[in-house]
């Protein structure tokens, strides 16, 4: 038997390792395309810099990290997920979807002075 989780293993790491490269690749080579990643949209079609886009962005690759860092210390389960994180992820979504709510409702992003 453990030969087979064996097997199982290094497939998996394969996989994953096959997706990563990928995905690297059409990075890359520009067929995934980043422009306009962390800018959002006015109601005239033209675009701003988007702040919450980027802590958004920020967050979720720490969290991210954090969570691989983890697992690749204890590999031999899931570890549990700190309720403190969820908190930091959640209000990251939130503050992100209120700034959306907001542009929605009183029609684009705030202004800077």
């Amino acid at each position: 038997m453990p030969a087979f989780t064996t097997l199982a293993y290094w497939e998996s790491v394969i996989l994953l390792a096959g997706f990563f490269g990928i995905v690297f690749w059409r990075l890359l080579t520009g067929r995934i395309s980043l422009n306009g990643l962390l800018e959002g949209d006015r109601a005239d079609g033209s675009t701003y810099f988007s702040p919450g886009r980027v802590q958004l962005l920020i967050a979720t690759i720490l969290f991210a990290f954090y969570y691989l860092t983890q697992i690749v210390n204890k590999p031999s389960a899931f570890p549990p997920v700190p309720q403190e994180l969820l908190v930091v992820l959640g209000g990251s979504q939130a503050v992100y979807l209120g700034g959306k709510a907001r542009a929605m409702l009183f029609g684009g992003p705030a202004k800077l002075h």
